[in-house]
């Protein structure tokens, strides 16, 4: 297939592809650039398939024991705003963290995208997940794809990107006593 209507993880694809697949004999499964020849979705299948194997073979040998799982694959590199991208390795290596392997695919809940025809890399995902009971204030929970602070020599840089990857979350602190209870440091600013 050409690069440019590759699949990039968008989930218009599961539906286009899950109506498809319903009808074997649609001339949507035939591939024009066959003469003679009107391709079903069994032949286009098992076409992708022998492909795909041969790509994977190419790229990691034979044996699919070494080939790559979905997370070595499909990884979120957390990259700076404003410095992650200068092309100087050892500034991009202290403000940058990751690959990280991630699952899933953009038409689930935590959704991440990708690119197909550049690489699995996520492109895009969701920063911040928040559960809240509006009944119970305090026993919401939220995780940001990082951390809390934007200092990279700081512990909170980066220290919640594990509990993101596995969609863990922390207590949201919303009652004052939860609050005065959680707190770690105290910052007063007098003017």
């Amino acid at each position: 297939m050409p690069e440019a209507p590759w699949p990039a993880g968008d989930p218009r694809w599961i539906v286009v592809m899950r109506a498809l697949l319903q009808q074997p004999d649609s001339p949507w499964w035939d591939d024009k650039a066959t003469a003679g020849a009107v391709e079903t979705r069994d032949d286009l299948l098992l076409r992708a398939f022998a492909e795909t194997v041969a790509t994977m073979e190419q790229e990691y040998g034979k044996d699919p024991a070494g080939w790559p799982v979905w997370g070595d694959l499909h990884s979120a590199t957390f990259r700076n705003a404003t410095l992650g991208d200068s092309g100087i390795g050892p500034v991009e290596d202290l403000f940058n963290r990751g690959p990280f392997p991630v699952g899933g695919g953009e038409s689930l809940v935590n959704s991440t995208s990708w690119t197909a025809s550049e690489s699995f890399e996520v492109d895009e995902l969701p920063s911040m997940r928040m559960i809240v009971d509006l009944s119970d204030l305090n026993g919401a929970a939220a995780i940001n794809t990082t951390g809390q602070s934007g200092h990279t020599a700081s512990p909170h840089y980066s220290d919640m990107i594990e509990l993101w990857r596995t969609n863990q979350y922390y207590p949201m602190l919303w009652s004052e006593q939860a609050i005065a209870g959680g707190a770690e440091a105290h910052l007063r600013l007098m003017p």
